[in-house]
């Protein structure tokens, strides 16, 4: 028999997952379990130097340098 989770804390949490990290954030925030200033730069840096774009750089580099993409591939 199937469980009924409307009586779940879960269950008043956003669908949009967007808008659950929101809310997820402001949670934690409101409890002193995250600095916010602390998140915004884990945030950065994962989108600014770990990142796919990285990925993407290294890629292209393969393609248009054959040393390059030897070494990588050696590597």
């Amino acid at each position: 028999m199937p469980h009924d989770h409307s009586d779940h804390p879960h269950a008043v949490l956003p669908s949009d997952p967007a808008l659950r990290v929101k809310a997820l954030e402001t949670i934690l925030t409101r409890k002193g379990l995250i600095d916010p200033a602390a998140l915004d730069e884990i945030i950065d840096t994962y989108q600014n130097k770990i990142g796919p774009q990285n990925g993407a750089r290294v890629v292209a580099r393969a393609w248009s340098d054959p040393v390059f993409k030897a070494a990588l591939l050696a590597d």
